[in-house]
């Protein structure tokens, strides 16, 4: 029998390091090939480990917390075969995708089979994730793949019983009661909470120290009357809804920008530092700044100036699910060329986003709100809208950056010109 040093697989995508987030065995534990034994954070995205041999954990390549390079020590097995172990390291093993999402939908209609009569448990890395993100024991889950196998339709399953349980037991509680669930007593803590900063968490302060204390950031701002923008969405909304896409502004708002990049390209760039070059990049991909309860993250919409506005909305929709729900991969978390920042109808009237470095601007967009404006000398009630654009004072001016931020508000005010774009 042999042991075998698992090392953290090659991440890909200029990353090379990753920070343990969660280990999901111990030392001595037993697990079997493909068993899920670490959840890690890359400055990308959670993913999580799978083993790539049975055997016996006999060391922890780190504790919770901290970073591990790739090709250190991850996890090293004992007692597996000489032929295993050799055929392990002959094996190429590929960074891990985050799992595949398991929805919870209303009541399922299939009908109910019986449990896996084995104690051992089938299923998928994935499966077994989602489970334990809901608190699921997998041994109360119906299977319905082959051999006892847990598929995720099952785990969903699952789920639905348990609220429309839950639902009926609140409703009972109710009848009883109105107030029963507001009568819980919590005293306050005496005590000062440390939080250690892990994970996203980690990822942004590094990343926002970084762009601060780079690039030399100014900020520019402006109103735009987008009055006509609010009333084309208002025409375009049940097209949109037919096709079951969430039309918002912010698709409009990326044509505008995509539009705009391609007349002053150098916002479409990213600095090089040590080599003192300016890449201008030919493809233009939009990262879109969006809120987890985890922290920011920034999903990537590629070749942004090549989708139309309804194929934008549906792929922002998509992407910001997977946000939330942590399913992001790696590659939709890279390659972004420009990046803008959508503060949203909760947030201000103007701010100073930071630059997502190395880029060299970011367009922060801002509440539409109803306000007096003066058209043609007259006052009227129009849609107005915040907008500032951060951008690397050593690189871009600010004439240049004035011309950038006036193209777009042209185009947002008169957004028919969008309509003269195929795409």
């Amino acid at each position: 029998m042999s042991t075998y040093d698992f090392t953290l697989p090659d991440i890909g995508e200029g990353l090379h390091e990753a920070e343990i987030v969660k280990w999901l065995v111990k030392e001595g534990d037993s697990v079997k090939e493909n068993d899920s034994i670490v959840e890690v954070q890359t400055d990308k995205a959670v993913v999580e480990i799978s083993a790539p041999v049975s055997g016996e954990i006999e060391k922890l390549g780190g504790e919770e917390g901290t970073a591990i390079k790739v090709g250190e020590i991850l996890v090293r097995f004992s007692g597996i075969s000489d032929e295993r172990a050799q055929g392990a390291i002959a094996e190429e093993v590929e960074f891990p995708t985050p799992p595949e999402e398991v929805q919870v939908s209303k009541a399922s209609k299939e009908n109910p089979v019986k449990k896996n009569p084995n104690d051992r448990i089938l299923a998928a890395p994935s499966i077994r994730k989602a489970a334990r993100d809901a608190g699921v024991d997998l041994r109360e889950v119906n299977p319905t793949g082959k051999g006892g196998k847990i598929l995720s339709k099952d785990l969903q399953r699952h789920l639905d019983n348990e609220q429309e349980q839950e639902k009926r037991e609140q409703s009972e509680e109710q009848e009883i009661s109105p107030l029963a669930a507001n009568q819980h007593i919590v005293f306050p803590s005496t005590e000062d909470r440390i939080e250690k900063i892990t994970g996203t968490r980690k990822m942004i302060f590094e990343k926002m120290t970084k762009a601060q204390r780079n690039a030399v950031m100014c900020t520019g701002m402006d109103e735009v009357n987008v009055s006509s923008l609010v009333q084309m969405r208002r025409t375009l909304m049940p097209n949109a809804e037919q096709q079951q896409i969430k039309l918002t502004y912010l698709p409009f708002i990326i044509k505008a920008v995509t539009h705009t990049l391609k007349r002053y390209p150098i916002f479409n760039s990213s600095v090089d530092e040590e080599n003192m070059t300016i890449q201008y990049h030919q493809d233009i991909h939009i990262g879109v700044a969006t809120a987890t309860e985890n922290g920011l993250v920034v999903p990537v919409i590629k070749h942004a100036d090549k989708k139309s506005i309804l194929e934008i909305a549906k792929e922002i929709e998509e992407l910001t699910q997977k946000a939330r729900n942590k399913k992001l991969k790696a590659a939709e978390l890279t390659g972004s060329t420009f990046t803008i920042s959508n503060t949203g109808s909760q947030g201000g009237w103007y701010a100073t986003p930071i630059i997502n470095y190395p880029e060299v601007a970011i367009m922060g967009i801002h509440k539409i709100k109803k306000q007096a404006i003066v058209v043609d000398d007259e006052i009227q009630i129009g849609h107005m809208m915040g907008m500032s654009l951060t951008f690397d004072h050593r690189i871009i001016d600010g004439e240049p950056s004035g011309k950038f931020m006036h193209h777009v508000k042209e185009i947002l005010e008169k957004p028919e010109l969008l309509i003269l774009e195929a795409k």
